[in-house]
């Protein structure tokens, strides 16, 4: 196309989507206690406000509680694509103190982080997607303790979900289900003052009694 056209290009101006965390409503872990080889850190804070996250290469569970230190800029470097979604400590959720939330003041980035982000417009239409990834979280094996994996997006029933009034997220195909995170936690970040927490994700039946892991919101970056 010759240069002297330009009056007849048409430029669309591209953005990034709207992105939110998606975070359990009620506070679990007032009550963390570390092992007793890690009393020396009992002095820090424990950051418990979890959200729907991408694990990192660099995360390696152990029996018992506990993983690898890791350097703050590892966050969103090294992404797991291929391992089960989890719940780990929200990045966006400020300190103590703080006014800034904690992924912004260690990467210098706006907003929640890629691993963390989902697509607002998306939600609404039971479809939870990573845009930075553009990739969509899935039910695994349909039924009760399915973890949630990322898949490429096709809207396909497993990538299906209704993320409901009192903070239930439930797959189409069985909505007995809800998202859970489990009673149980490990942690990693070490390093970190709060230290960062990390739970299980996974499908289990809805029921009242686990109410406070069964119930998300949502926190758009603003």
């Amino acid at each position: 196309m010759s240069c002297d056209k330009g009056s007849d290009l048409i430029i669309e101006e591209t953005s990034s989507p709207e992105t939110t965390d998606i975070f359990l409503l009620d506070n679990l872990d007032p009550g963390f206690v570390f092992p007793e080889n890690l009393q020396y850190m009992a002095s820090r804070g424990v950051n418990s406000s979890v959200c729907i996250d991408i694990p990192e290469t660099l995360y390696s569970p152990y029996g018992g509680g506990g993983a690898p230190m890791q350097g703050a800029g590892a966050r969103s470097s090294s992404v797991a694509l291929d391992r089960p979604l989890q719940a780990h400590t929200c990045n966006s959720s400020p300190r103590e103190g703080d006014s800034q939330p904690f992924f912004q003041r260690m990467s210098g980035s706006l907003g929640v982080s890629p691993d963390q982000g989902f697509d607002v417009s998306k939600i609404s239409g039971g479809e939870f997607r990573f845009p930075f990834y553009n990739l969509c979280m899935e039910v695994e094996n349909p039924g009760q303790r399915s973890d949630l994996v990322l898949r490429e997006c096709d809207q396909n029933p497993n990538q299906k979900f209704i993320f409901e009034d009192d903070g239930k997220i439930k797959p189409v195909n069985d909505l007995g289900l809800c998202l859970t995170a489990s009673a149980s936690y490990d942690w990693y970040g070490g390093g970190y003052n709060p230290i960062f927490i990390v739970r299980e994700l996974f499908l289990s039946p809805c029921n009242p009694s686990f109410a406070k892991r069964q119930s998300w919101g949502l926190r758009p970056s603003g």
